[in-house]
């Protein structure tokens, strides 16, 4: 579900649109909010953090780059970023973006939020490639992609190609999508997205077997 809903509000905001594969067993337990954050970048990442983490998971330099497109679209919170401004600014920072984002965020604690891609926040595009290149990255783990000599020309080529971008940015979103597939017993098919079979005594054997027409695609 997380995946169609995110395939789909890249195309509605101007993005790719591609087929998600589907079928995937449910497992048996929830994610925790802690295990999620743990597998998401933090916005003080540095571009060798970036590729090592990314690298675990068998995604590539490409990858890394394509996804991390994905800011062209969405809000960033001040905290996410204040430690380039304040005390010293960020020598990897375009002054006059520095000034504008010092109004939003007067102090490195400031609760305030701003968009993540100047040129068109609401469109996702190839746009922020071209913020890299102009210095107007928000996070730091936006800017060292273009700082970096490893992925600095993949986000040259995606600012001076949209299409180049939108294919590579398809190809690591299915990637991302086939993670940790659960095969043959493992997991389950669940009647209610929101609740594991085995908590009802009726559906743990029904669904498995087919019993009460639960579509396995």
């Amino acid at each position: 579900i997380t995946a169609l809903a995110a395939r789909d509000a890249v195309y509605l905001t101007g993005g790719p649109e591609y087929d998600v594969p589907l079928g995937r067993r449910d497992g048996l337990n929830f994610v925790t909010a802690n295990a999620t954050i743990a597998n998401l970048i933090p916005p003080f990442a540095n571009a060798s953090t970036i590729l090592t983490s990314l690298a675990t998971k068998n995604f590539d330099a490409t990858d890394a780059v394509a996804l991390s497109g994905a800011h062209t679209i969405g809000r960033g919170h001040c905290t996410s970023f204040t430690a380039r401004l304040y005390p010293n600014q960020d020598t990897t920072m375009d002054k006059t973006f520095a000034n504008n984002l010092k109004g939003v965020c007067p102090t490195k604690d400031s609760n305030n939020t701003t968009i993540m891609n100047i040129r068109s926040p609401n469109k996702f595009d190839n746009k922020y490639y071209v913020d890299l290149m102009n210095r107007q990255g928000l996070f730091t783990s936006d800017q060292d992609l273009y700082t970096d000599g490893r992925t600095r020309g993949i986000v040259t080529s995606f600012a001076v190609n949209q299409s180049l971008f939108f294919e590579k940015f398809v190809d690591a979103m299915i990637k991302m999508g086939q993670l940790n597939v659960l095969t043959g017993t493992r997991g389950e098919i669940r009647a209610n997205c929101s609740v594991r079979n085995s908590d009802n005594s009726f559906l743990s054997t029904g669904v498995e077997m087919g019993e009460i027409g639960l579509a396995q695609s």
